[in-house]
This record gives C-alpha cells, structure tokens and sequence, in this order.
C-alpha cells in the first residue's frame, strides 16, 4: 500500500506549499549536532514543522526550540511569530539571544509610570477607575465625579455630563 502524504489545513501536501521554509534536504530526519554542553539530538522533521506553523498537540524538545528559534531569527521571522511557533516565551527568547531580540517599539523597551487615569481624566470614568482600585481619586476625577452627578440629577442621565475644567486645560 502507497502511503498518502499528509495534507495541511489548505489542502496542499505538507512541504508543497510556496512559503515553506524548508530546514533540511537529507535523507536522515535525524541529526547529532555538538553544542557547549555536549552533543544533542534534533528530530528535524520536527523542527521544519514547527518553523512552518504546524506544531499542534506536541513540544518540541529545548534544544529542538532553540535551533529553531535561531533558525527562524536566521529568516528575519518576527520574535512574536517565532515564540508561537516555537512554544517558547519571549522572555526565553531573550535568555537564548541576548540583544537580539528587542520589543517592538521603542515605547515598549523601557518601563513607563504608567498614567493615573489616563484619557478619563476628570470625567465619571476616571473617578470609577480610582475607586476600582480601592485608591483615593485624584481633585480631577473628583471633581469630574460631583459635575457628572450634578448632570444627572438635572437631565436623567449621564451622557453629555461635563469634563472637569481643570483637567480639560
């Protein structure tokens, strides 16, 4: 009996499809290979379908996601596309290649205070946002609080309620 090729999800035999990143040409699927802490044995069948998207229901052993995180980093693949491939977290990948793999945006790279109440300064929404997080709010969310309350005494409802002077300036 002829065995069938697998086929992927698009209905084109694994291995034919035109982005596939193909990782090995040999007829062994198997391969020693030497690093620092001793020899390591990949499974590059493995390896070549987790490089191309198709690892579901199995892991990849660590030094099999290493090598393919490298190879894959090789190729210019976005570090967030190869830590879902891979299975690894970015943080990981960062502990393999130190410098190599930055965040996305400069915004990202260094940590930031990160804003009291933001946009909704001032406004009902801010002085919710406070109190969600059981702190103090702060004079504009106050404030923005006791005009929204005085709006909806009046009208019925809070839409249209005024934004705080103080923190619209």
């Amino acid at each position: 009996m002829k065995p069938r090729l697998r086929e992927s999800e698009f209905g084109v035999p694994v291995g034919r499809r035109r982005d596939w990143i193909p990782v090995t040409t040999l007829a062994v699927p198997t391969v020693w290979m030497a690093t620092a802490d001793g020899l390591v044995c990949l499974d590059l069948i493995a390896v070549e379908l987790a490089a191309n998207g198709l690892r579901k229901g199995w892991k990849l052993t660590p030094d099999e996601a290493r090598f393919t995180a490298r190879f894959l980093l090789d190729r210019k693949v976005p570090y967030s596309v190869i830590s879902q491939r891979v299975g690894a977290s970015t943080d990981t990948l960062r502990s393999w290649f130190p410098g190599e793999i930055a965040p996305a945006s400069a915004q990202l790279a260094r940590p930031q205070a990160r804003p009291q109440c933001g946009t909704r300064r001032g406004t009902r929404r801010g002085y919710r946002w406070h109190r969600a997080r059981l702190e103090v709010p702060c004079t504009d969310c106050a404030e923005g609080n006791k005009a929204a309350e005085r709006h909806y005494k009046e009208h019925g409802t809070y839409i249209g309620a005024p934004i705080c002077t103080e923190a619209a300036a």
